[in-house]
């Protein structure tokens, strides 16, 4: 299998690679293993994904990468056309559009928000240069690409109602759509297209059968039609059937002189090639074609856009999959990092993130254990194991690069014996593992370091023995969220976990005297810098400030903050879902929800950022988990539409100044970026200084981290010359950390 770096970018049609992601900007990390289209142009062969598109130079191999990170406009994609001269059409599936020319991207959204009571669909894309039919659900849009716009509307059903079309094509004197009332046409000329009493319909007559026709095509002005498995040309004025089978088709397309059939039936999958007259050119199997949705020919070389195999390459040598680097899917479980190491629980398969390179561990090439499934919470210990949950297969541990999957110590669900499921793990101070046993009677379980295991009975009426993700605060006790409305218990196992006579269980639910959560239906839970125990709920925050007195005679309830915002004050994120937090280097809240993600102060009393998809490159609204690796400061969304990352401007600081790093450094000629100093003191104060000793400028660190403009105290860009870095913790003694170059010109 090629792979190809995480990290190339197409921008504009040329290829940059980004090694080292700066301050305040975004990557993508979506899967491309899923190609549903492709299309061929002069210079590149583009391929569409669900998520995002890549690009191949046809010279060089070359790989780009096009999403919503560097200027897409949606995640989504339908399908894709790519024009003779090389203009890119994107159709997603809410009927927005991208083309992509030269140097311009451009979005043409009018079909997005045209009031069509019917389906807008994109089906499929033809034209050339200047003039391409979008295909939809309702009739044939014009998208003229000379002027970047919407033209005309052609509904071409029955007495003017709404059809679906699948296809449409140009010949020299008609245009032809493939609707599924039949074939039709209309002259190209001298008529309007937009009166639907223009079309006249082929099917039925001339040798064509009645009923819907799938796909339409001129070949050098012959029109060739798909109707079911059968494929038919027209020729003075009669159809004639040239091919049929009783295999599924997928798709049908035109390239480099050859018809070309995606077909599959049953458990298999072939391409089909032929001669324009329908004879078969070559029959092409491979375990590697399981789902083709698409072809095109280039030179010597074959592509196959696989849903399940990504895009395959056909050489003389045999076939190959070209898949940009990337996990295996959206994250549908659990992601931790640190140190610059990911491991993302995605779909069926886990995949780990170091070095810049994704790697994918699954069952399907045995690098899982067999019966591993629906992987779900992650965990690295603090020696280095990874352990990873299963709901139904027990627990994956990961040790010297083996993995190994183990029942041992959990019960099966009560509503299914042999399921066992993990659905939240937990390292405490002493090096214990907690595990939520899902559905079962026994749902709190540990694991010694040393193998041993005890279990524990939740001693609370709950629906569905539901328990998730577990917290562990600084007194060492377990908060562990109930899904399904059930609220959080917090569990004190005293002085000893194997006496259980001295152990202490609370729940916490809405309504003072209960816990006061702001709602029964807890999402997410969180422990800050202070201590506190933030829990995120489907009606908004609620925050334990006092952890070590739940289970005093006075007791402890959730705060509910009241934040001022405009002119109105209300409870923190009241009427959001708060799916997911993370607690940055400077005891930050980034808390996600279904409208986005918002970075707040420590105490949630302000916000400093709020992202969507609309005013940022977040990939989706829809914020499922948080993570951030404070070696650095990268936060990293997992949405319904797949992960991204931002470089945060804050990362974890140490008791000491330890590997001091800047960057960029030297600071090259016209930068205008952020200066990051990270390695520093928790907290500290830094002051920027010329060798003379002369103070230029100073702040305070965001945890381990300084962030700088380049500019001094009165906002003036500074000269070239090399200044140093003072950094000292609170009791102001101050050390020279680093220097930093500055190249004016």
């Amino acid at each position: 299998m090629r792979y190809f770096s995480s990290f190339l970018i197409l921008v504009s049609g040329w290829f940059h690679p980004v090694l080292a992601q700066p301050i305040g900007t975004w990557q993508e990390h979506l899967p491309y293993n899923s190609a549903i289209a492709v299309s061929a142009g002069t210079n590149h062969l583009y391929t569409a994904t669900p998520f995002a598109c890549f690009s191949i130079a046809l010279q060089g191999g070359t790989i780009g990468r096009l999403s919503r990170i560097n200027g897409l406009a949606e995640t989504g994609v339908q399908t894709i056309f790519c024009t003779p001269g090389e203009k890119l059409v994107i159709a997603y599936r809410n009927s927005n559009i991208n083309v992509i020319s030269g140097k311009q991207i451009s979005t043409i959204n009018s079909l997005q928000l045209k009031p069509v009571n019917a389906d807008k669909t994109i089906y499929q894309v033809s034209g050339d240069d200047n003039q391409c039919l979008l295909s939809t659900g309702f009739g044939i849009v014009v998208l003229n690409l000379s002027k970047m716009e919407i033209g005309d509307t052609w509904v071409v059903g029955y007495g003017g109602a709404y059809t679906r079309v699948n296809a449409a094509a140009k010949s020299a004197g008609y245009y032809y759509a493939a609707t599924q009332e039949g074939l039709k046409r209309a002259p190209a000329t001298g008529i309007n297209q937009a009166d639907y009493r223009n079309w006249e319909l082929l099917s039925g007559s001339n040798g064509l059968p009645a009923g819907p026709v799938q796909q339409v095509l001129v070949v050098n002005d012959t029109v060739y039609l798909q109707a079911a498995t059968a494929l038919y040309m027209l020729k003075n004025g009669q159809f004639t059937l040239i091919h049929s089978d009783d295999w599924q088709w997928n798709n049908l397309s035109f390239s480099s002189g050859r018809i070309i059939i995606c077909q599959q039936r049953n458990n298999e999958a072939e391409i089909l090639k032929l001669f324009t007259d329908g004879l078969v050119d070559e029959r092409i199997t491979d375990s590697r074609i399981r789902v083709p949705l698409g072809a095109a020919i280039t030179g010597d070389v074959l592509w196959i856009a696989d849903s399940s195999n990504g895009l395959l390459e056909k050489t003389s040598q045999g076939i190959t999959p070209v898949i940009p680097n990337s996990p295996y899917s959206v994250a549908t479980g659990d992601i931790i990092a640190n140190n610059k190491e990911w491991w993302a629980a995605t779909g069926e398969a886990l995949s780990q993130f170091a070095e810049l390179q994704w790697t994918i561990y699954n069952t399907n090439d045995h690098t899982l254990p067999a019966g591993f499934t629906h992987p779900g919470p992650l965990l690295m210990d603090r020696t280095g194991i990874l352990w990873a949950g299963s709901f139904g297969a027990g627990l994956l541990k990961r040790e010297s690069g083996q993995f190994s999957l183990s029942i041992d110590g959990l019960s099966g669900a009560v509503d299914d014996p042999t399921s066992f499921r993990v659905t939240g793990l937990a390292e405490d101070a002493d090096r214990n593992l907690w595990i939520s046993n899902h559905g079962a009677k026994n749902g709190l379980v540990m694991r010694y370091p040393n193998g041993d295991f005890r279990s524990f009975n939740i001693p609370f009426s709950y629906s569905g023995y539901t328990v998730s993700q577990i917290v562990i605060d600084d007194l060492n006790q377990e908060w562990i969220l109930s899904p399904g409305g059930n609220g959080v218990f917090c569990f004190n196992h005293g002085a000893s976990i194997d006496n259980t006579g001295d152990d202490q269980w609370r729940m916490y639910r809405a309504g003072k005297g209960n816990g006061n959560l702001p709602s029964n239906t807890v999402l997410s839970l969180v422990k800050d810098a202070f201590g506190f125990i933030w829990v995120g709920t489907d009606d908004g925050i609620g925050i334990i400030q006092c952890a070590e007195q739940v289970f005093s005679g006075q007791g402890c309830e959730a705060v509910l903050p009241v934040v001022q915002t405009d002119q109105f004050a209300g409870y923190l994120f009241k009427g959001e879902a708060v799916q997911a937090m993370a607690v940055d280097g400077a005891n930050r809240k980034w808390v996600g929800t279904k409208n986005g993600v918002w970075l707040v102060s420590p105490g949630g009393e302000k916000t400093i950022y709020h992202f969507t998809s609309s005013n940022s490159p977040l990939l989706s609204n829809d914020v499922r988990k948080i993570v951030i690796d404070q070696s650095d400061g990268t936060v990293i969304f997992s949405t319904s539409s797949g992960i991204c990352s931002y470089k945060g401007d804050a990362t974890s600081g140490g008791e000491v100044n330890a590997n001091v790093l800047v960057y960029p450094n030297p600071v090259p000629p016209g930068y205008n970026g952020q200066i990051a100093v990270r390695g520093l003191v928790d907290n500290a104060f830094v002051k920027i200084v010329e060798l003379n000793g002369r103070l230029v400028y100073q702040g305070r660190a965001l945890g381990g981290q300084f962030i700088w403009n380049g500019r001094d105290m009165y906002g003036k860009t500074i000269s070239s010359g090399v200044y140093l870095v003072m950094a000292s913790d609170d009791s102001r003694k101050e050390q020279v950390t680093a220097k930093i170059v500055f190249i004016q010109r």
